[in-house]
């Protein structure tokens, strides 16, 4: 039996899969497709996804096949600017530039590489699934490879299997319509000689006639997408030669190939319910988007690293099941934000295009503001209101053993205390939770962080404890209080103490 079956193999699947495998679990995976994604998809990433994998071991390669983005702008049809903004370039407070971009064939093979390095993952592709059902302690699965039919049993089931998904579908999971379905074309293209084409400026162009994105991807990859105006099919649209007209002001077939051209809908639209009993969803099966924000799959991997601990916590005897309560209450407000997020750049774009033609927009601004993001709205020690408790914890870079080394790199994906002081004897409960938890204590020294990324923290509290997905879990202004949020963590996440 596979303690977690993951259905999809794309880059949420992958990462889920892997996460949960490096706390030396059987996996399997299930993929009806083979090999990795054949065009660009997801283009971007961020800081915090860089954490992820740095964990996994591969942030730094990632990194080093990226390029980046230091303006975007809102551009009138003739591409004047009308609202640019700057991009931070910089190492930020996570440790890790503040967004990269990457090419999705490339960024796959990276983590397939690592997934297919374990031997507690066993990988099916090609074949599709079936069904499954579950039991008291089980899900039973059955697929169909080429004419062989396989059954496997796994303790949890994971949907990772993308807008269609059939894990959503087979468990009967509607879905909430937050109505923004578009049919765009999306155009990715790779260049074959230097142009004057922009290098690191992406362009939302809001011309009335036909408003259009484009972005610079890695090296000489570039992303374009034009909206499907009214009375325009699909077909048409994806003619070789109506899409080099769409394309002439920027690439032309002499400097530059094209890789695919396809219309899509985009939707926004999350999932109702993300858990039934054994059985769970993210990354697209959970949560779609329009592409404007490029945080489709940055949210799946959050996802991703929300669930993977919480797993290994009730797989390992330390937790109750209960615990996955947690994971749509933490999640499901995030996505909804992002996604809302997503829709008001669309809105943006519609409103400058109305605006040059001297109409008035009234954008609906809809109810998808549910948090500030990216902050957790529960599974916090206290009320947040601190602007620190349920935020990504910034990652000091720490002085051990002669160098500076990234603190994500000590801690792993274990639950951390940072402070600066001596942590004073624990109650034995807390010390059982210390002990069951593996909770890792780092006292910041004074060469510790000289970048000062944990001032903030420092500055309102004497301790932080910090979550497996470096969010902060809350904080403490005595030190007197510290038996007391490490106890809390069995109510807030179901220990067995």
């Amino acid at each position: 039996m596979f303690d977690v079956a993951v259905i999809g193999y794309g880059p949420v699947g992958s990462v889920m899969a892997n996460l949960i495998a490096t706390k030396g679990y059987k996996v399997l995976i299930i993929d009806e497709n083979e090999g990795t994604s054949p065009t660009a998809r997801a283009i971007n990433t961020d800081g915090e996804q860089c954490r992820v994998f740095d964990l996994l071991g591969f942030a730094d390669e990632v990194v080093k096949n990226t390029g980046y983005i230091d303006k975007v702008s809102f551009t009138d049809a003739e591409l004047n600017e009308i609202i640019t903004q700057d991009q931070p370039l910089e190492v930020g407070a996570m440790g890790w530039p503040a967004q990269l971009l990457f090419y999705q064939p490339e960024l796959e093979t990276i983590i397939r590489t690592s997934v297919e390095s374990k031997e507690n993952i066993t990988i099916h592709e090609f074949t599709l699934l079936e069904s499954f059902s579950s039991e008291k302690d089980k899900v039973l699965i059955k697929c169909k490879k080429e004419s062989t039919s396989l059954e496997f049993e796994a303790k949890y089931l994971i949907g990772c299997d993308g807008a269609s998904s059939s894990v959503r579908k087979i468990l009967k999971i509607e879905r909430d319509d937050l109505g923004y379905d578009q049919d765009w074309l999306v155009a990715d293209a790779h260049l074959t000689k230097t142009t004057d084409i922009p290098k690191h400026h992406a362009k939302q162009i809001c011309n009335p006639s036909r408003p259009a994105t484009y972005v610079p991807g890695r090296r000489g990859h570039r992303r374009f997408e034009f909206k499907l105006m009214p009375g325009e099919t699909k077909e048409e649209l994806e003619k070789d030669e109506k899409v080099w007209e769409l394309l002439s002001p920027w690439v032309n077939p002499e400097n530059a190939e094209l890789e695919r051209a396809d219309v899509y809908q985009f939707h926004a639209a999350l999932a109702k319910d993300w858990r039934v009993g054994r059985c769970l969803i993210a990354g697209d099966a959970a949560h779609q988007m329009p592409p404007f924000m490029g945080a489709g799959m940055g949210t799946g991997i959050r996802d991703a690293m929300n669930l993977f601990w919480k797993l290994d916590l009730i797989l390992s005897g330390a937790a109750r099941e209960s615990i996955l309560d947690t994971y749509q209450e933490e999640r499901y407000p995030h996505a909804k934000w992002t996604v809302a997020q997503s829709v008001s750049i669309g809105k943006i774009i519609e409103g400058l295009c109305a605006q040059q033609e001297g109409k008035e927009f009234i954008p609906d601004d809809g109810d998808g503001y549910g948090v500030k993001f990216p902050h957790l709205p529960s599974g916090l020690y206290k009320d947040a209101s601190d602007d620190i408790s349920g935020y990504p914890c910034p990652q000091p870079l720490l002085y051990r053993e002669g160098k500076k080394t990234l603190s994500d790199r000590i801690v792993g994906s274990q639950f951390c205390i940072f402070t600066k002081n001596e942590i004073p004897k624990l109650t034995e409960k807390a010390q059982k939770i210390v002990t069951s938890l593996e909770i890792q204590i780092i006292k910041i020294q004074d060469n510790d962080d000289e970048e000062k990324r944990m001032v903030k923290i420092f500055d309102i509290y004497e301790l932080v404890l910090i979550r497996p997905d470096r969010y902060v879990y809350g904080g403490i202004k005595s030190m007197k209080e510290t038996s007391n949020i490490i106890e809390e963590l069995e109510k807030t996440f179901s220990l067995k103490i």
